[in-house]
């Protein structure tokens, strides 16, 4: 059986992370190991995690129409394979339940990935990397299945899974992922916020990225399409591991059997172009990274791409009261490659 290392990674949500992990616990799949990596919380997760692990902290779901996924909770306590350097290598002969890693920093949410997968990769003994966002719960099959299909489609280079909203489990995120807006440097989730009828049961859905909480890749395809930019921080990541697997002849799966729950959006019914509650450290990172991908795979398209869709924030800032936020994006045209500065 393919062994598959699940990459977790944990900022301040050690609550989701450990209902995650129960749930993880529950897969009918046999071999897999958990790679959990802290990008440096500053909220004491490390600490919580630990408590939890030796039965001193209990976690409840968060939702009672779930919470068979996650419970009952794993028998305690959990025996940890604890790395406090993220280059350290590991070849543990004593059985663990998880490997938890110590980011030094936070560099964003592709570096605490690439962080997991370095590590599996130095254990020789991957076959499989499950990215997983730390905010969900999974289905018992659900691992197994996208094994299954990756294994059956010799083409994919990224596979997805149906993804539902947590707290409303009939509703859809998505369908694997979203397609793209190359113009506008846009994506628009398949399906979000459409109460699931089995409308994207099938394998032909039309995907130009696969959204980045819930993604499976092999071995072959880190060997060669590579890791995870680091190069933006926070989104726009899947969106360029996608674009590098096509401009290398691999297609995006869909596996609409295997069904994760997720709690981004949580309180659903604001659609993914309603801003206005978004935090300007995100709305940084949106205007940015799309100035980035854009130069990277359609530079043909940048100054009509990055002016037309500047143009439009703007005018939304303005309508929304942030009008402060102006500067920052001004700030941005000029170099994109600067960081964020509060």
């Amino acid at each position: 059986m393919s062994k598959v290392y699940i990459i977790l990674v944990n900022y301040n949500g050690w609550e989701d992370t450990v209902e995650c992990m129960e749930s993880l616990f529950k897969l009918e799949y046999d071999n897999f190991e958990i790679v959990l990596v802290d990008n440096a919380s500053p909220n004491s997760s490390v600490s919580k995690i630990i408590s939890w692990s030796k039965g001193e902290i209990l976690v409840f779901p968060k939702s009672d129409k779930l919470a068979n996924l996650s419970q009952p909770a794993k028998q305690k306590p959990l025996i940890i394979n604890q790395i406090k350097s993220s280059e350290e290598t590991t070849l543990s002969s004593t059985p663990f339940d998880f490997t938890l890693i110590e980011a030094l920093e936070n560099k964003g949410f592709s570096s605490g990935n690439n962080i997991g997968i370095k590590y599996a990769l130095r254990q020789k003994d991957a076959d499989f990397f499950w990215i997983l966002n730390n905010d969900t719960v999974v289905l018992p099959n659900s691992l197994a299945l996208l094994v299954k299909r990756y294994r059956q489609d010799h083409n994919i280079g990224i596979l997805g899974a149906k993804v539902k909203y947590y707290f409303e489990p009939e509703m859809l995120q998505c369908a694997g992922g979203a397609t793209y807006n190359k113009w506008l440097a846009y994506s628009k989730q398949v399906g979000n916020q459409e109460v699931d009828k089995g409308q994207f049961d099938n394998s032909d859905v039309k995907l130009d990225l696969i959204i980045g909480a819930c993604m499976l890749v092999d071995f072959n395809f880190i060997t060669n399409i590579g890791l995870l930019s680091e190069e933006y921080f926070l989104y726009y990541e899947e969106q360029d591991w996608a674009e590098r697997s096509k401009l290398n002849g691999l297609e995006l799966g869909y596996e609409h059997n295997a069904v994760i729950y997720h709690k981004e959006g949580q309180s659903i019914g604001a659609s993914q172009l309603d801003l206005r509650g978004i935090s300007k450290l995100s709305d940084f990172y949106y205007a940015r990274n799309k100035i980035i991908l854009t130069k990277k795979y359609f530079s043909y398209l940048c100054r009509i791409t990055v002016y037309l869709s500047f143009i439009l924030i703007a005018i939304n800032r303005i309508r929304r009261g942030q009008s402060d936020r102006i500067r920052m994006l001004l700030g941005i045209l000029k170099n994109p490659n600067k960081g964020f500065e509060n």
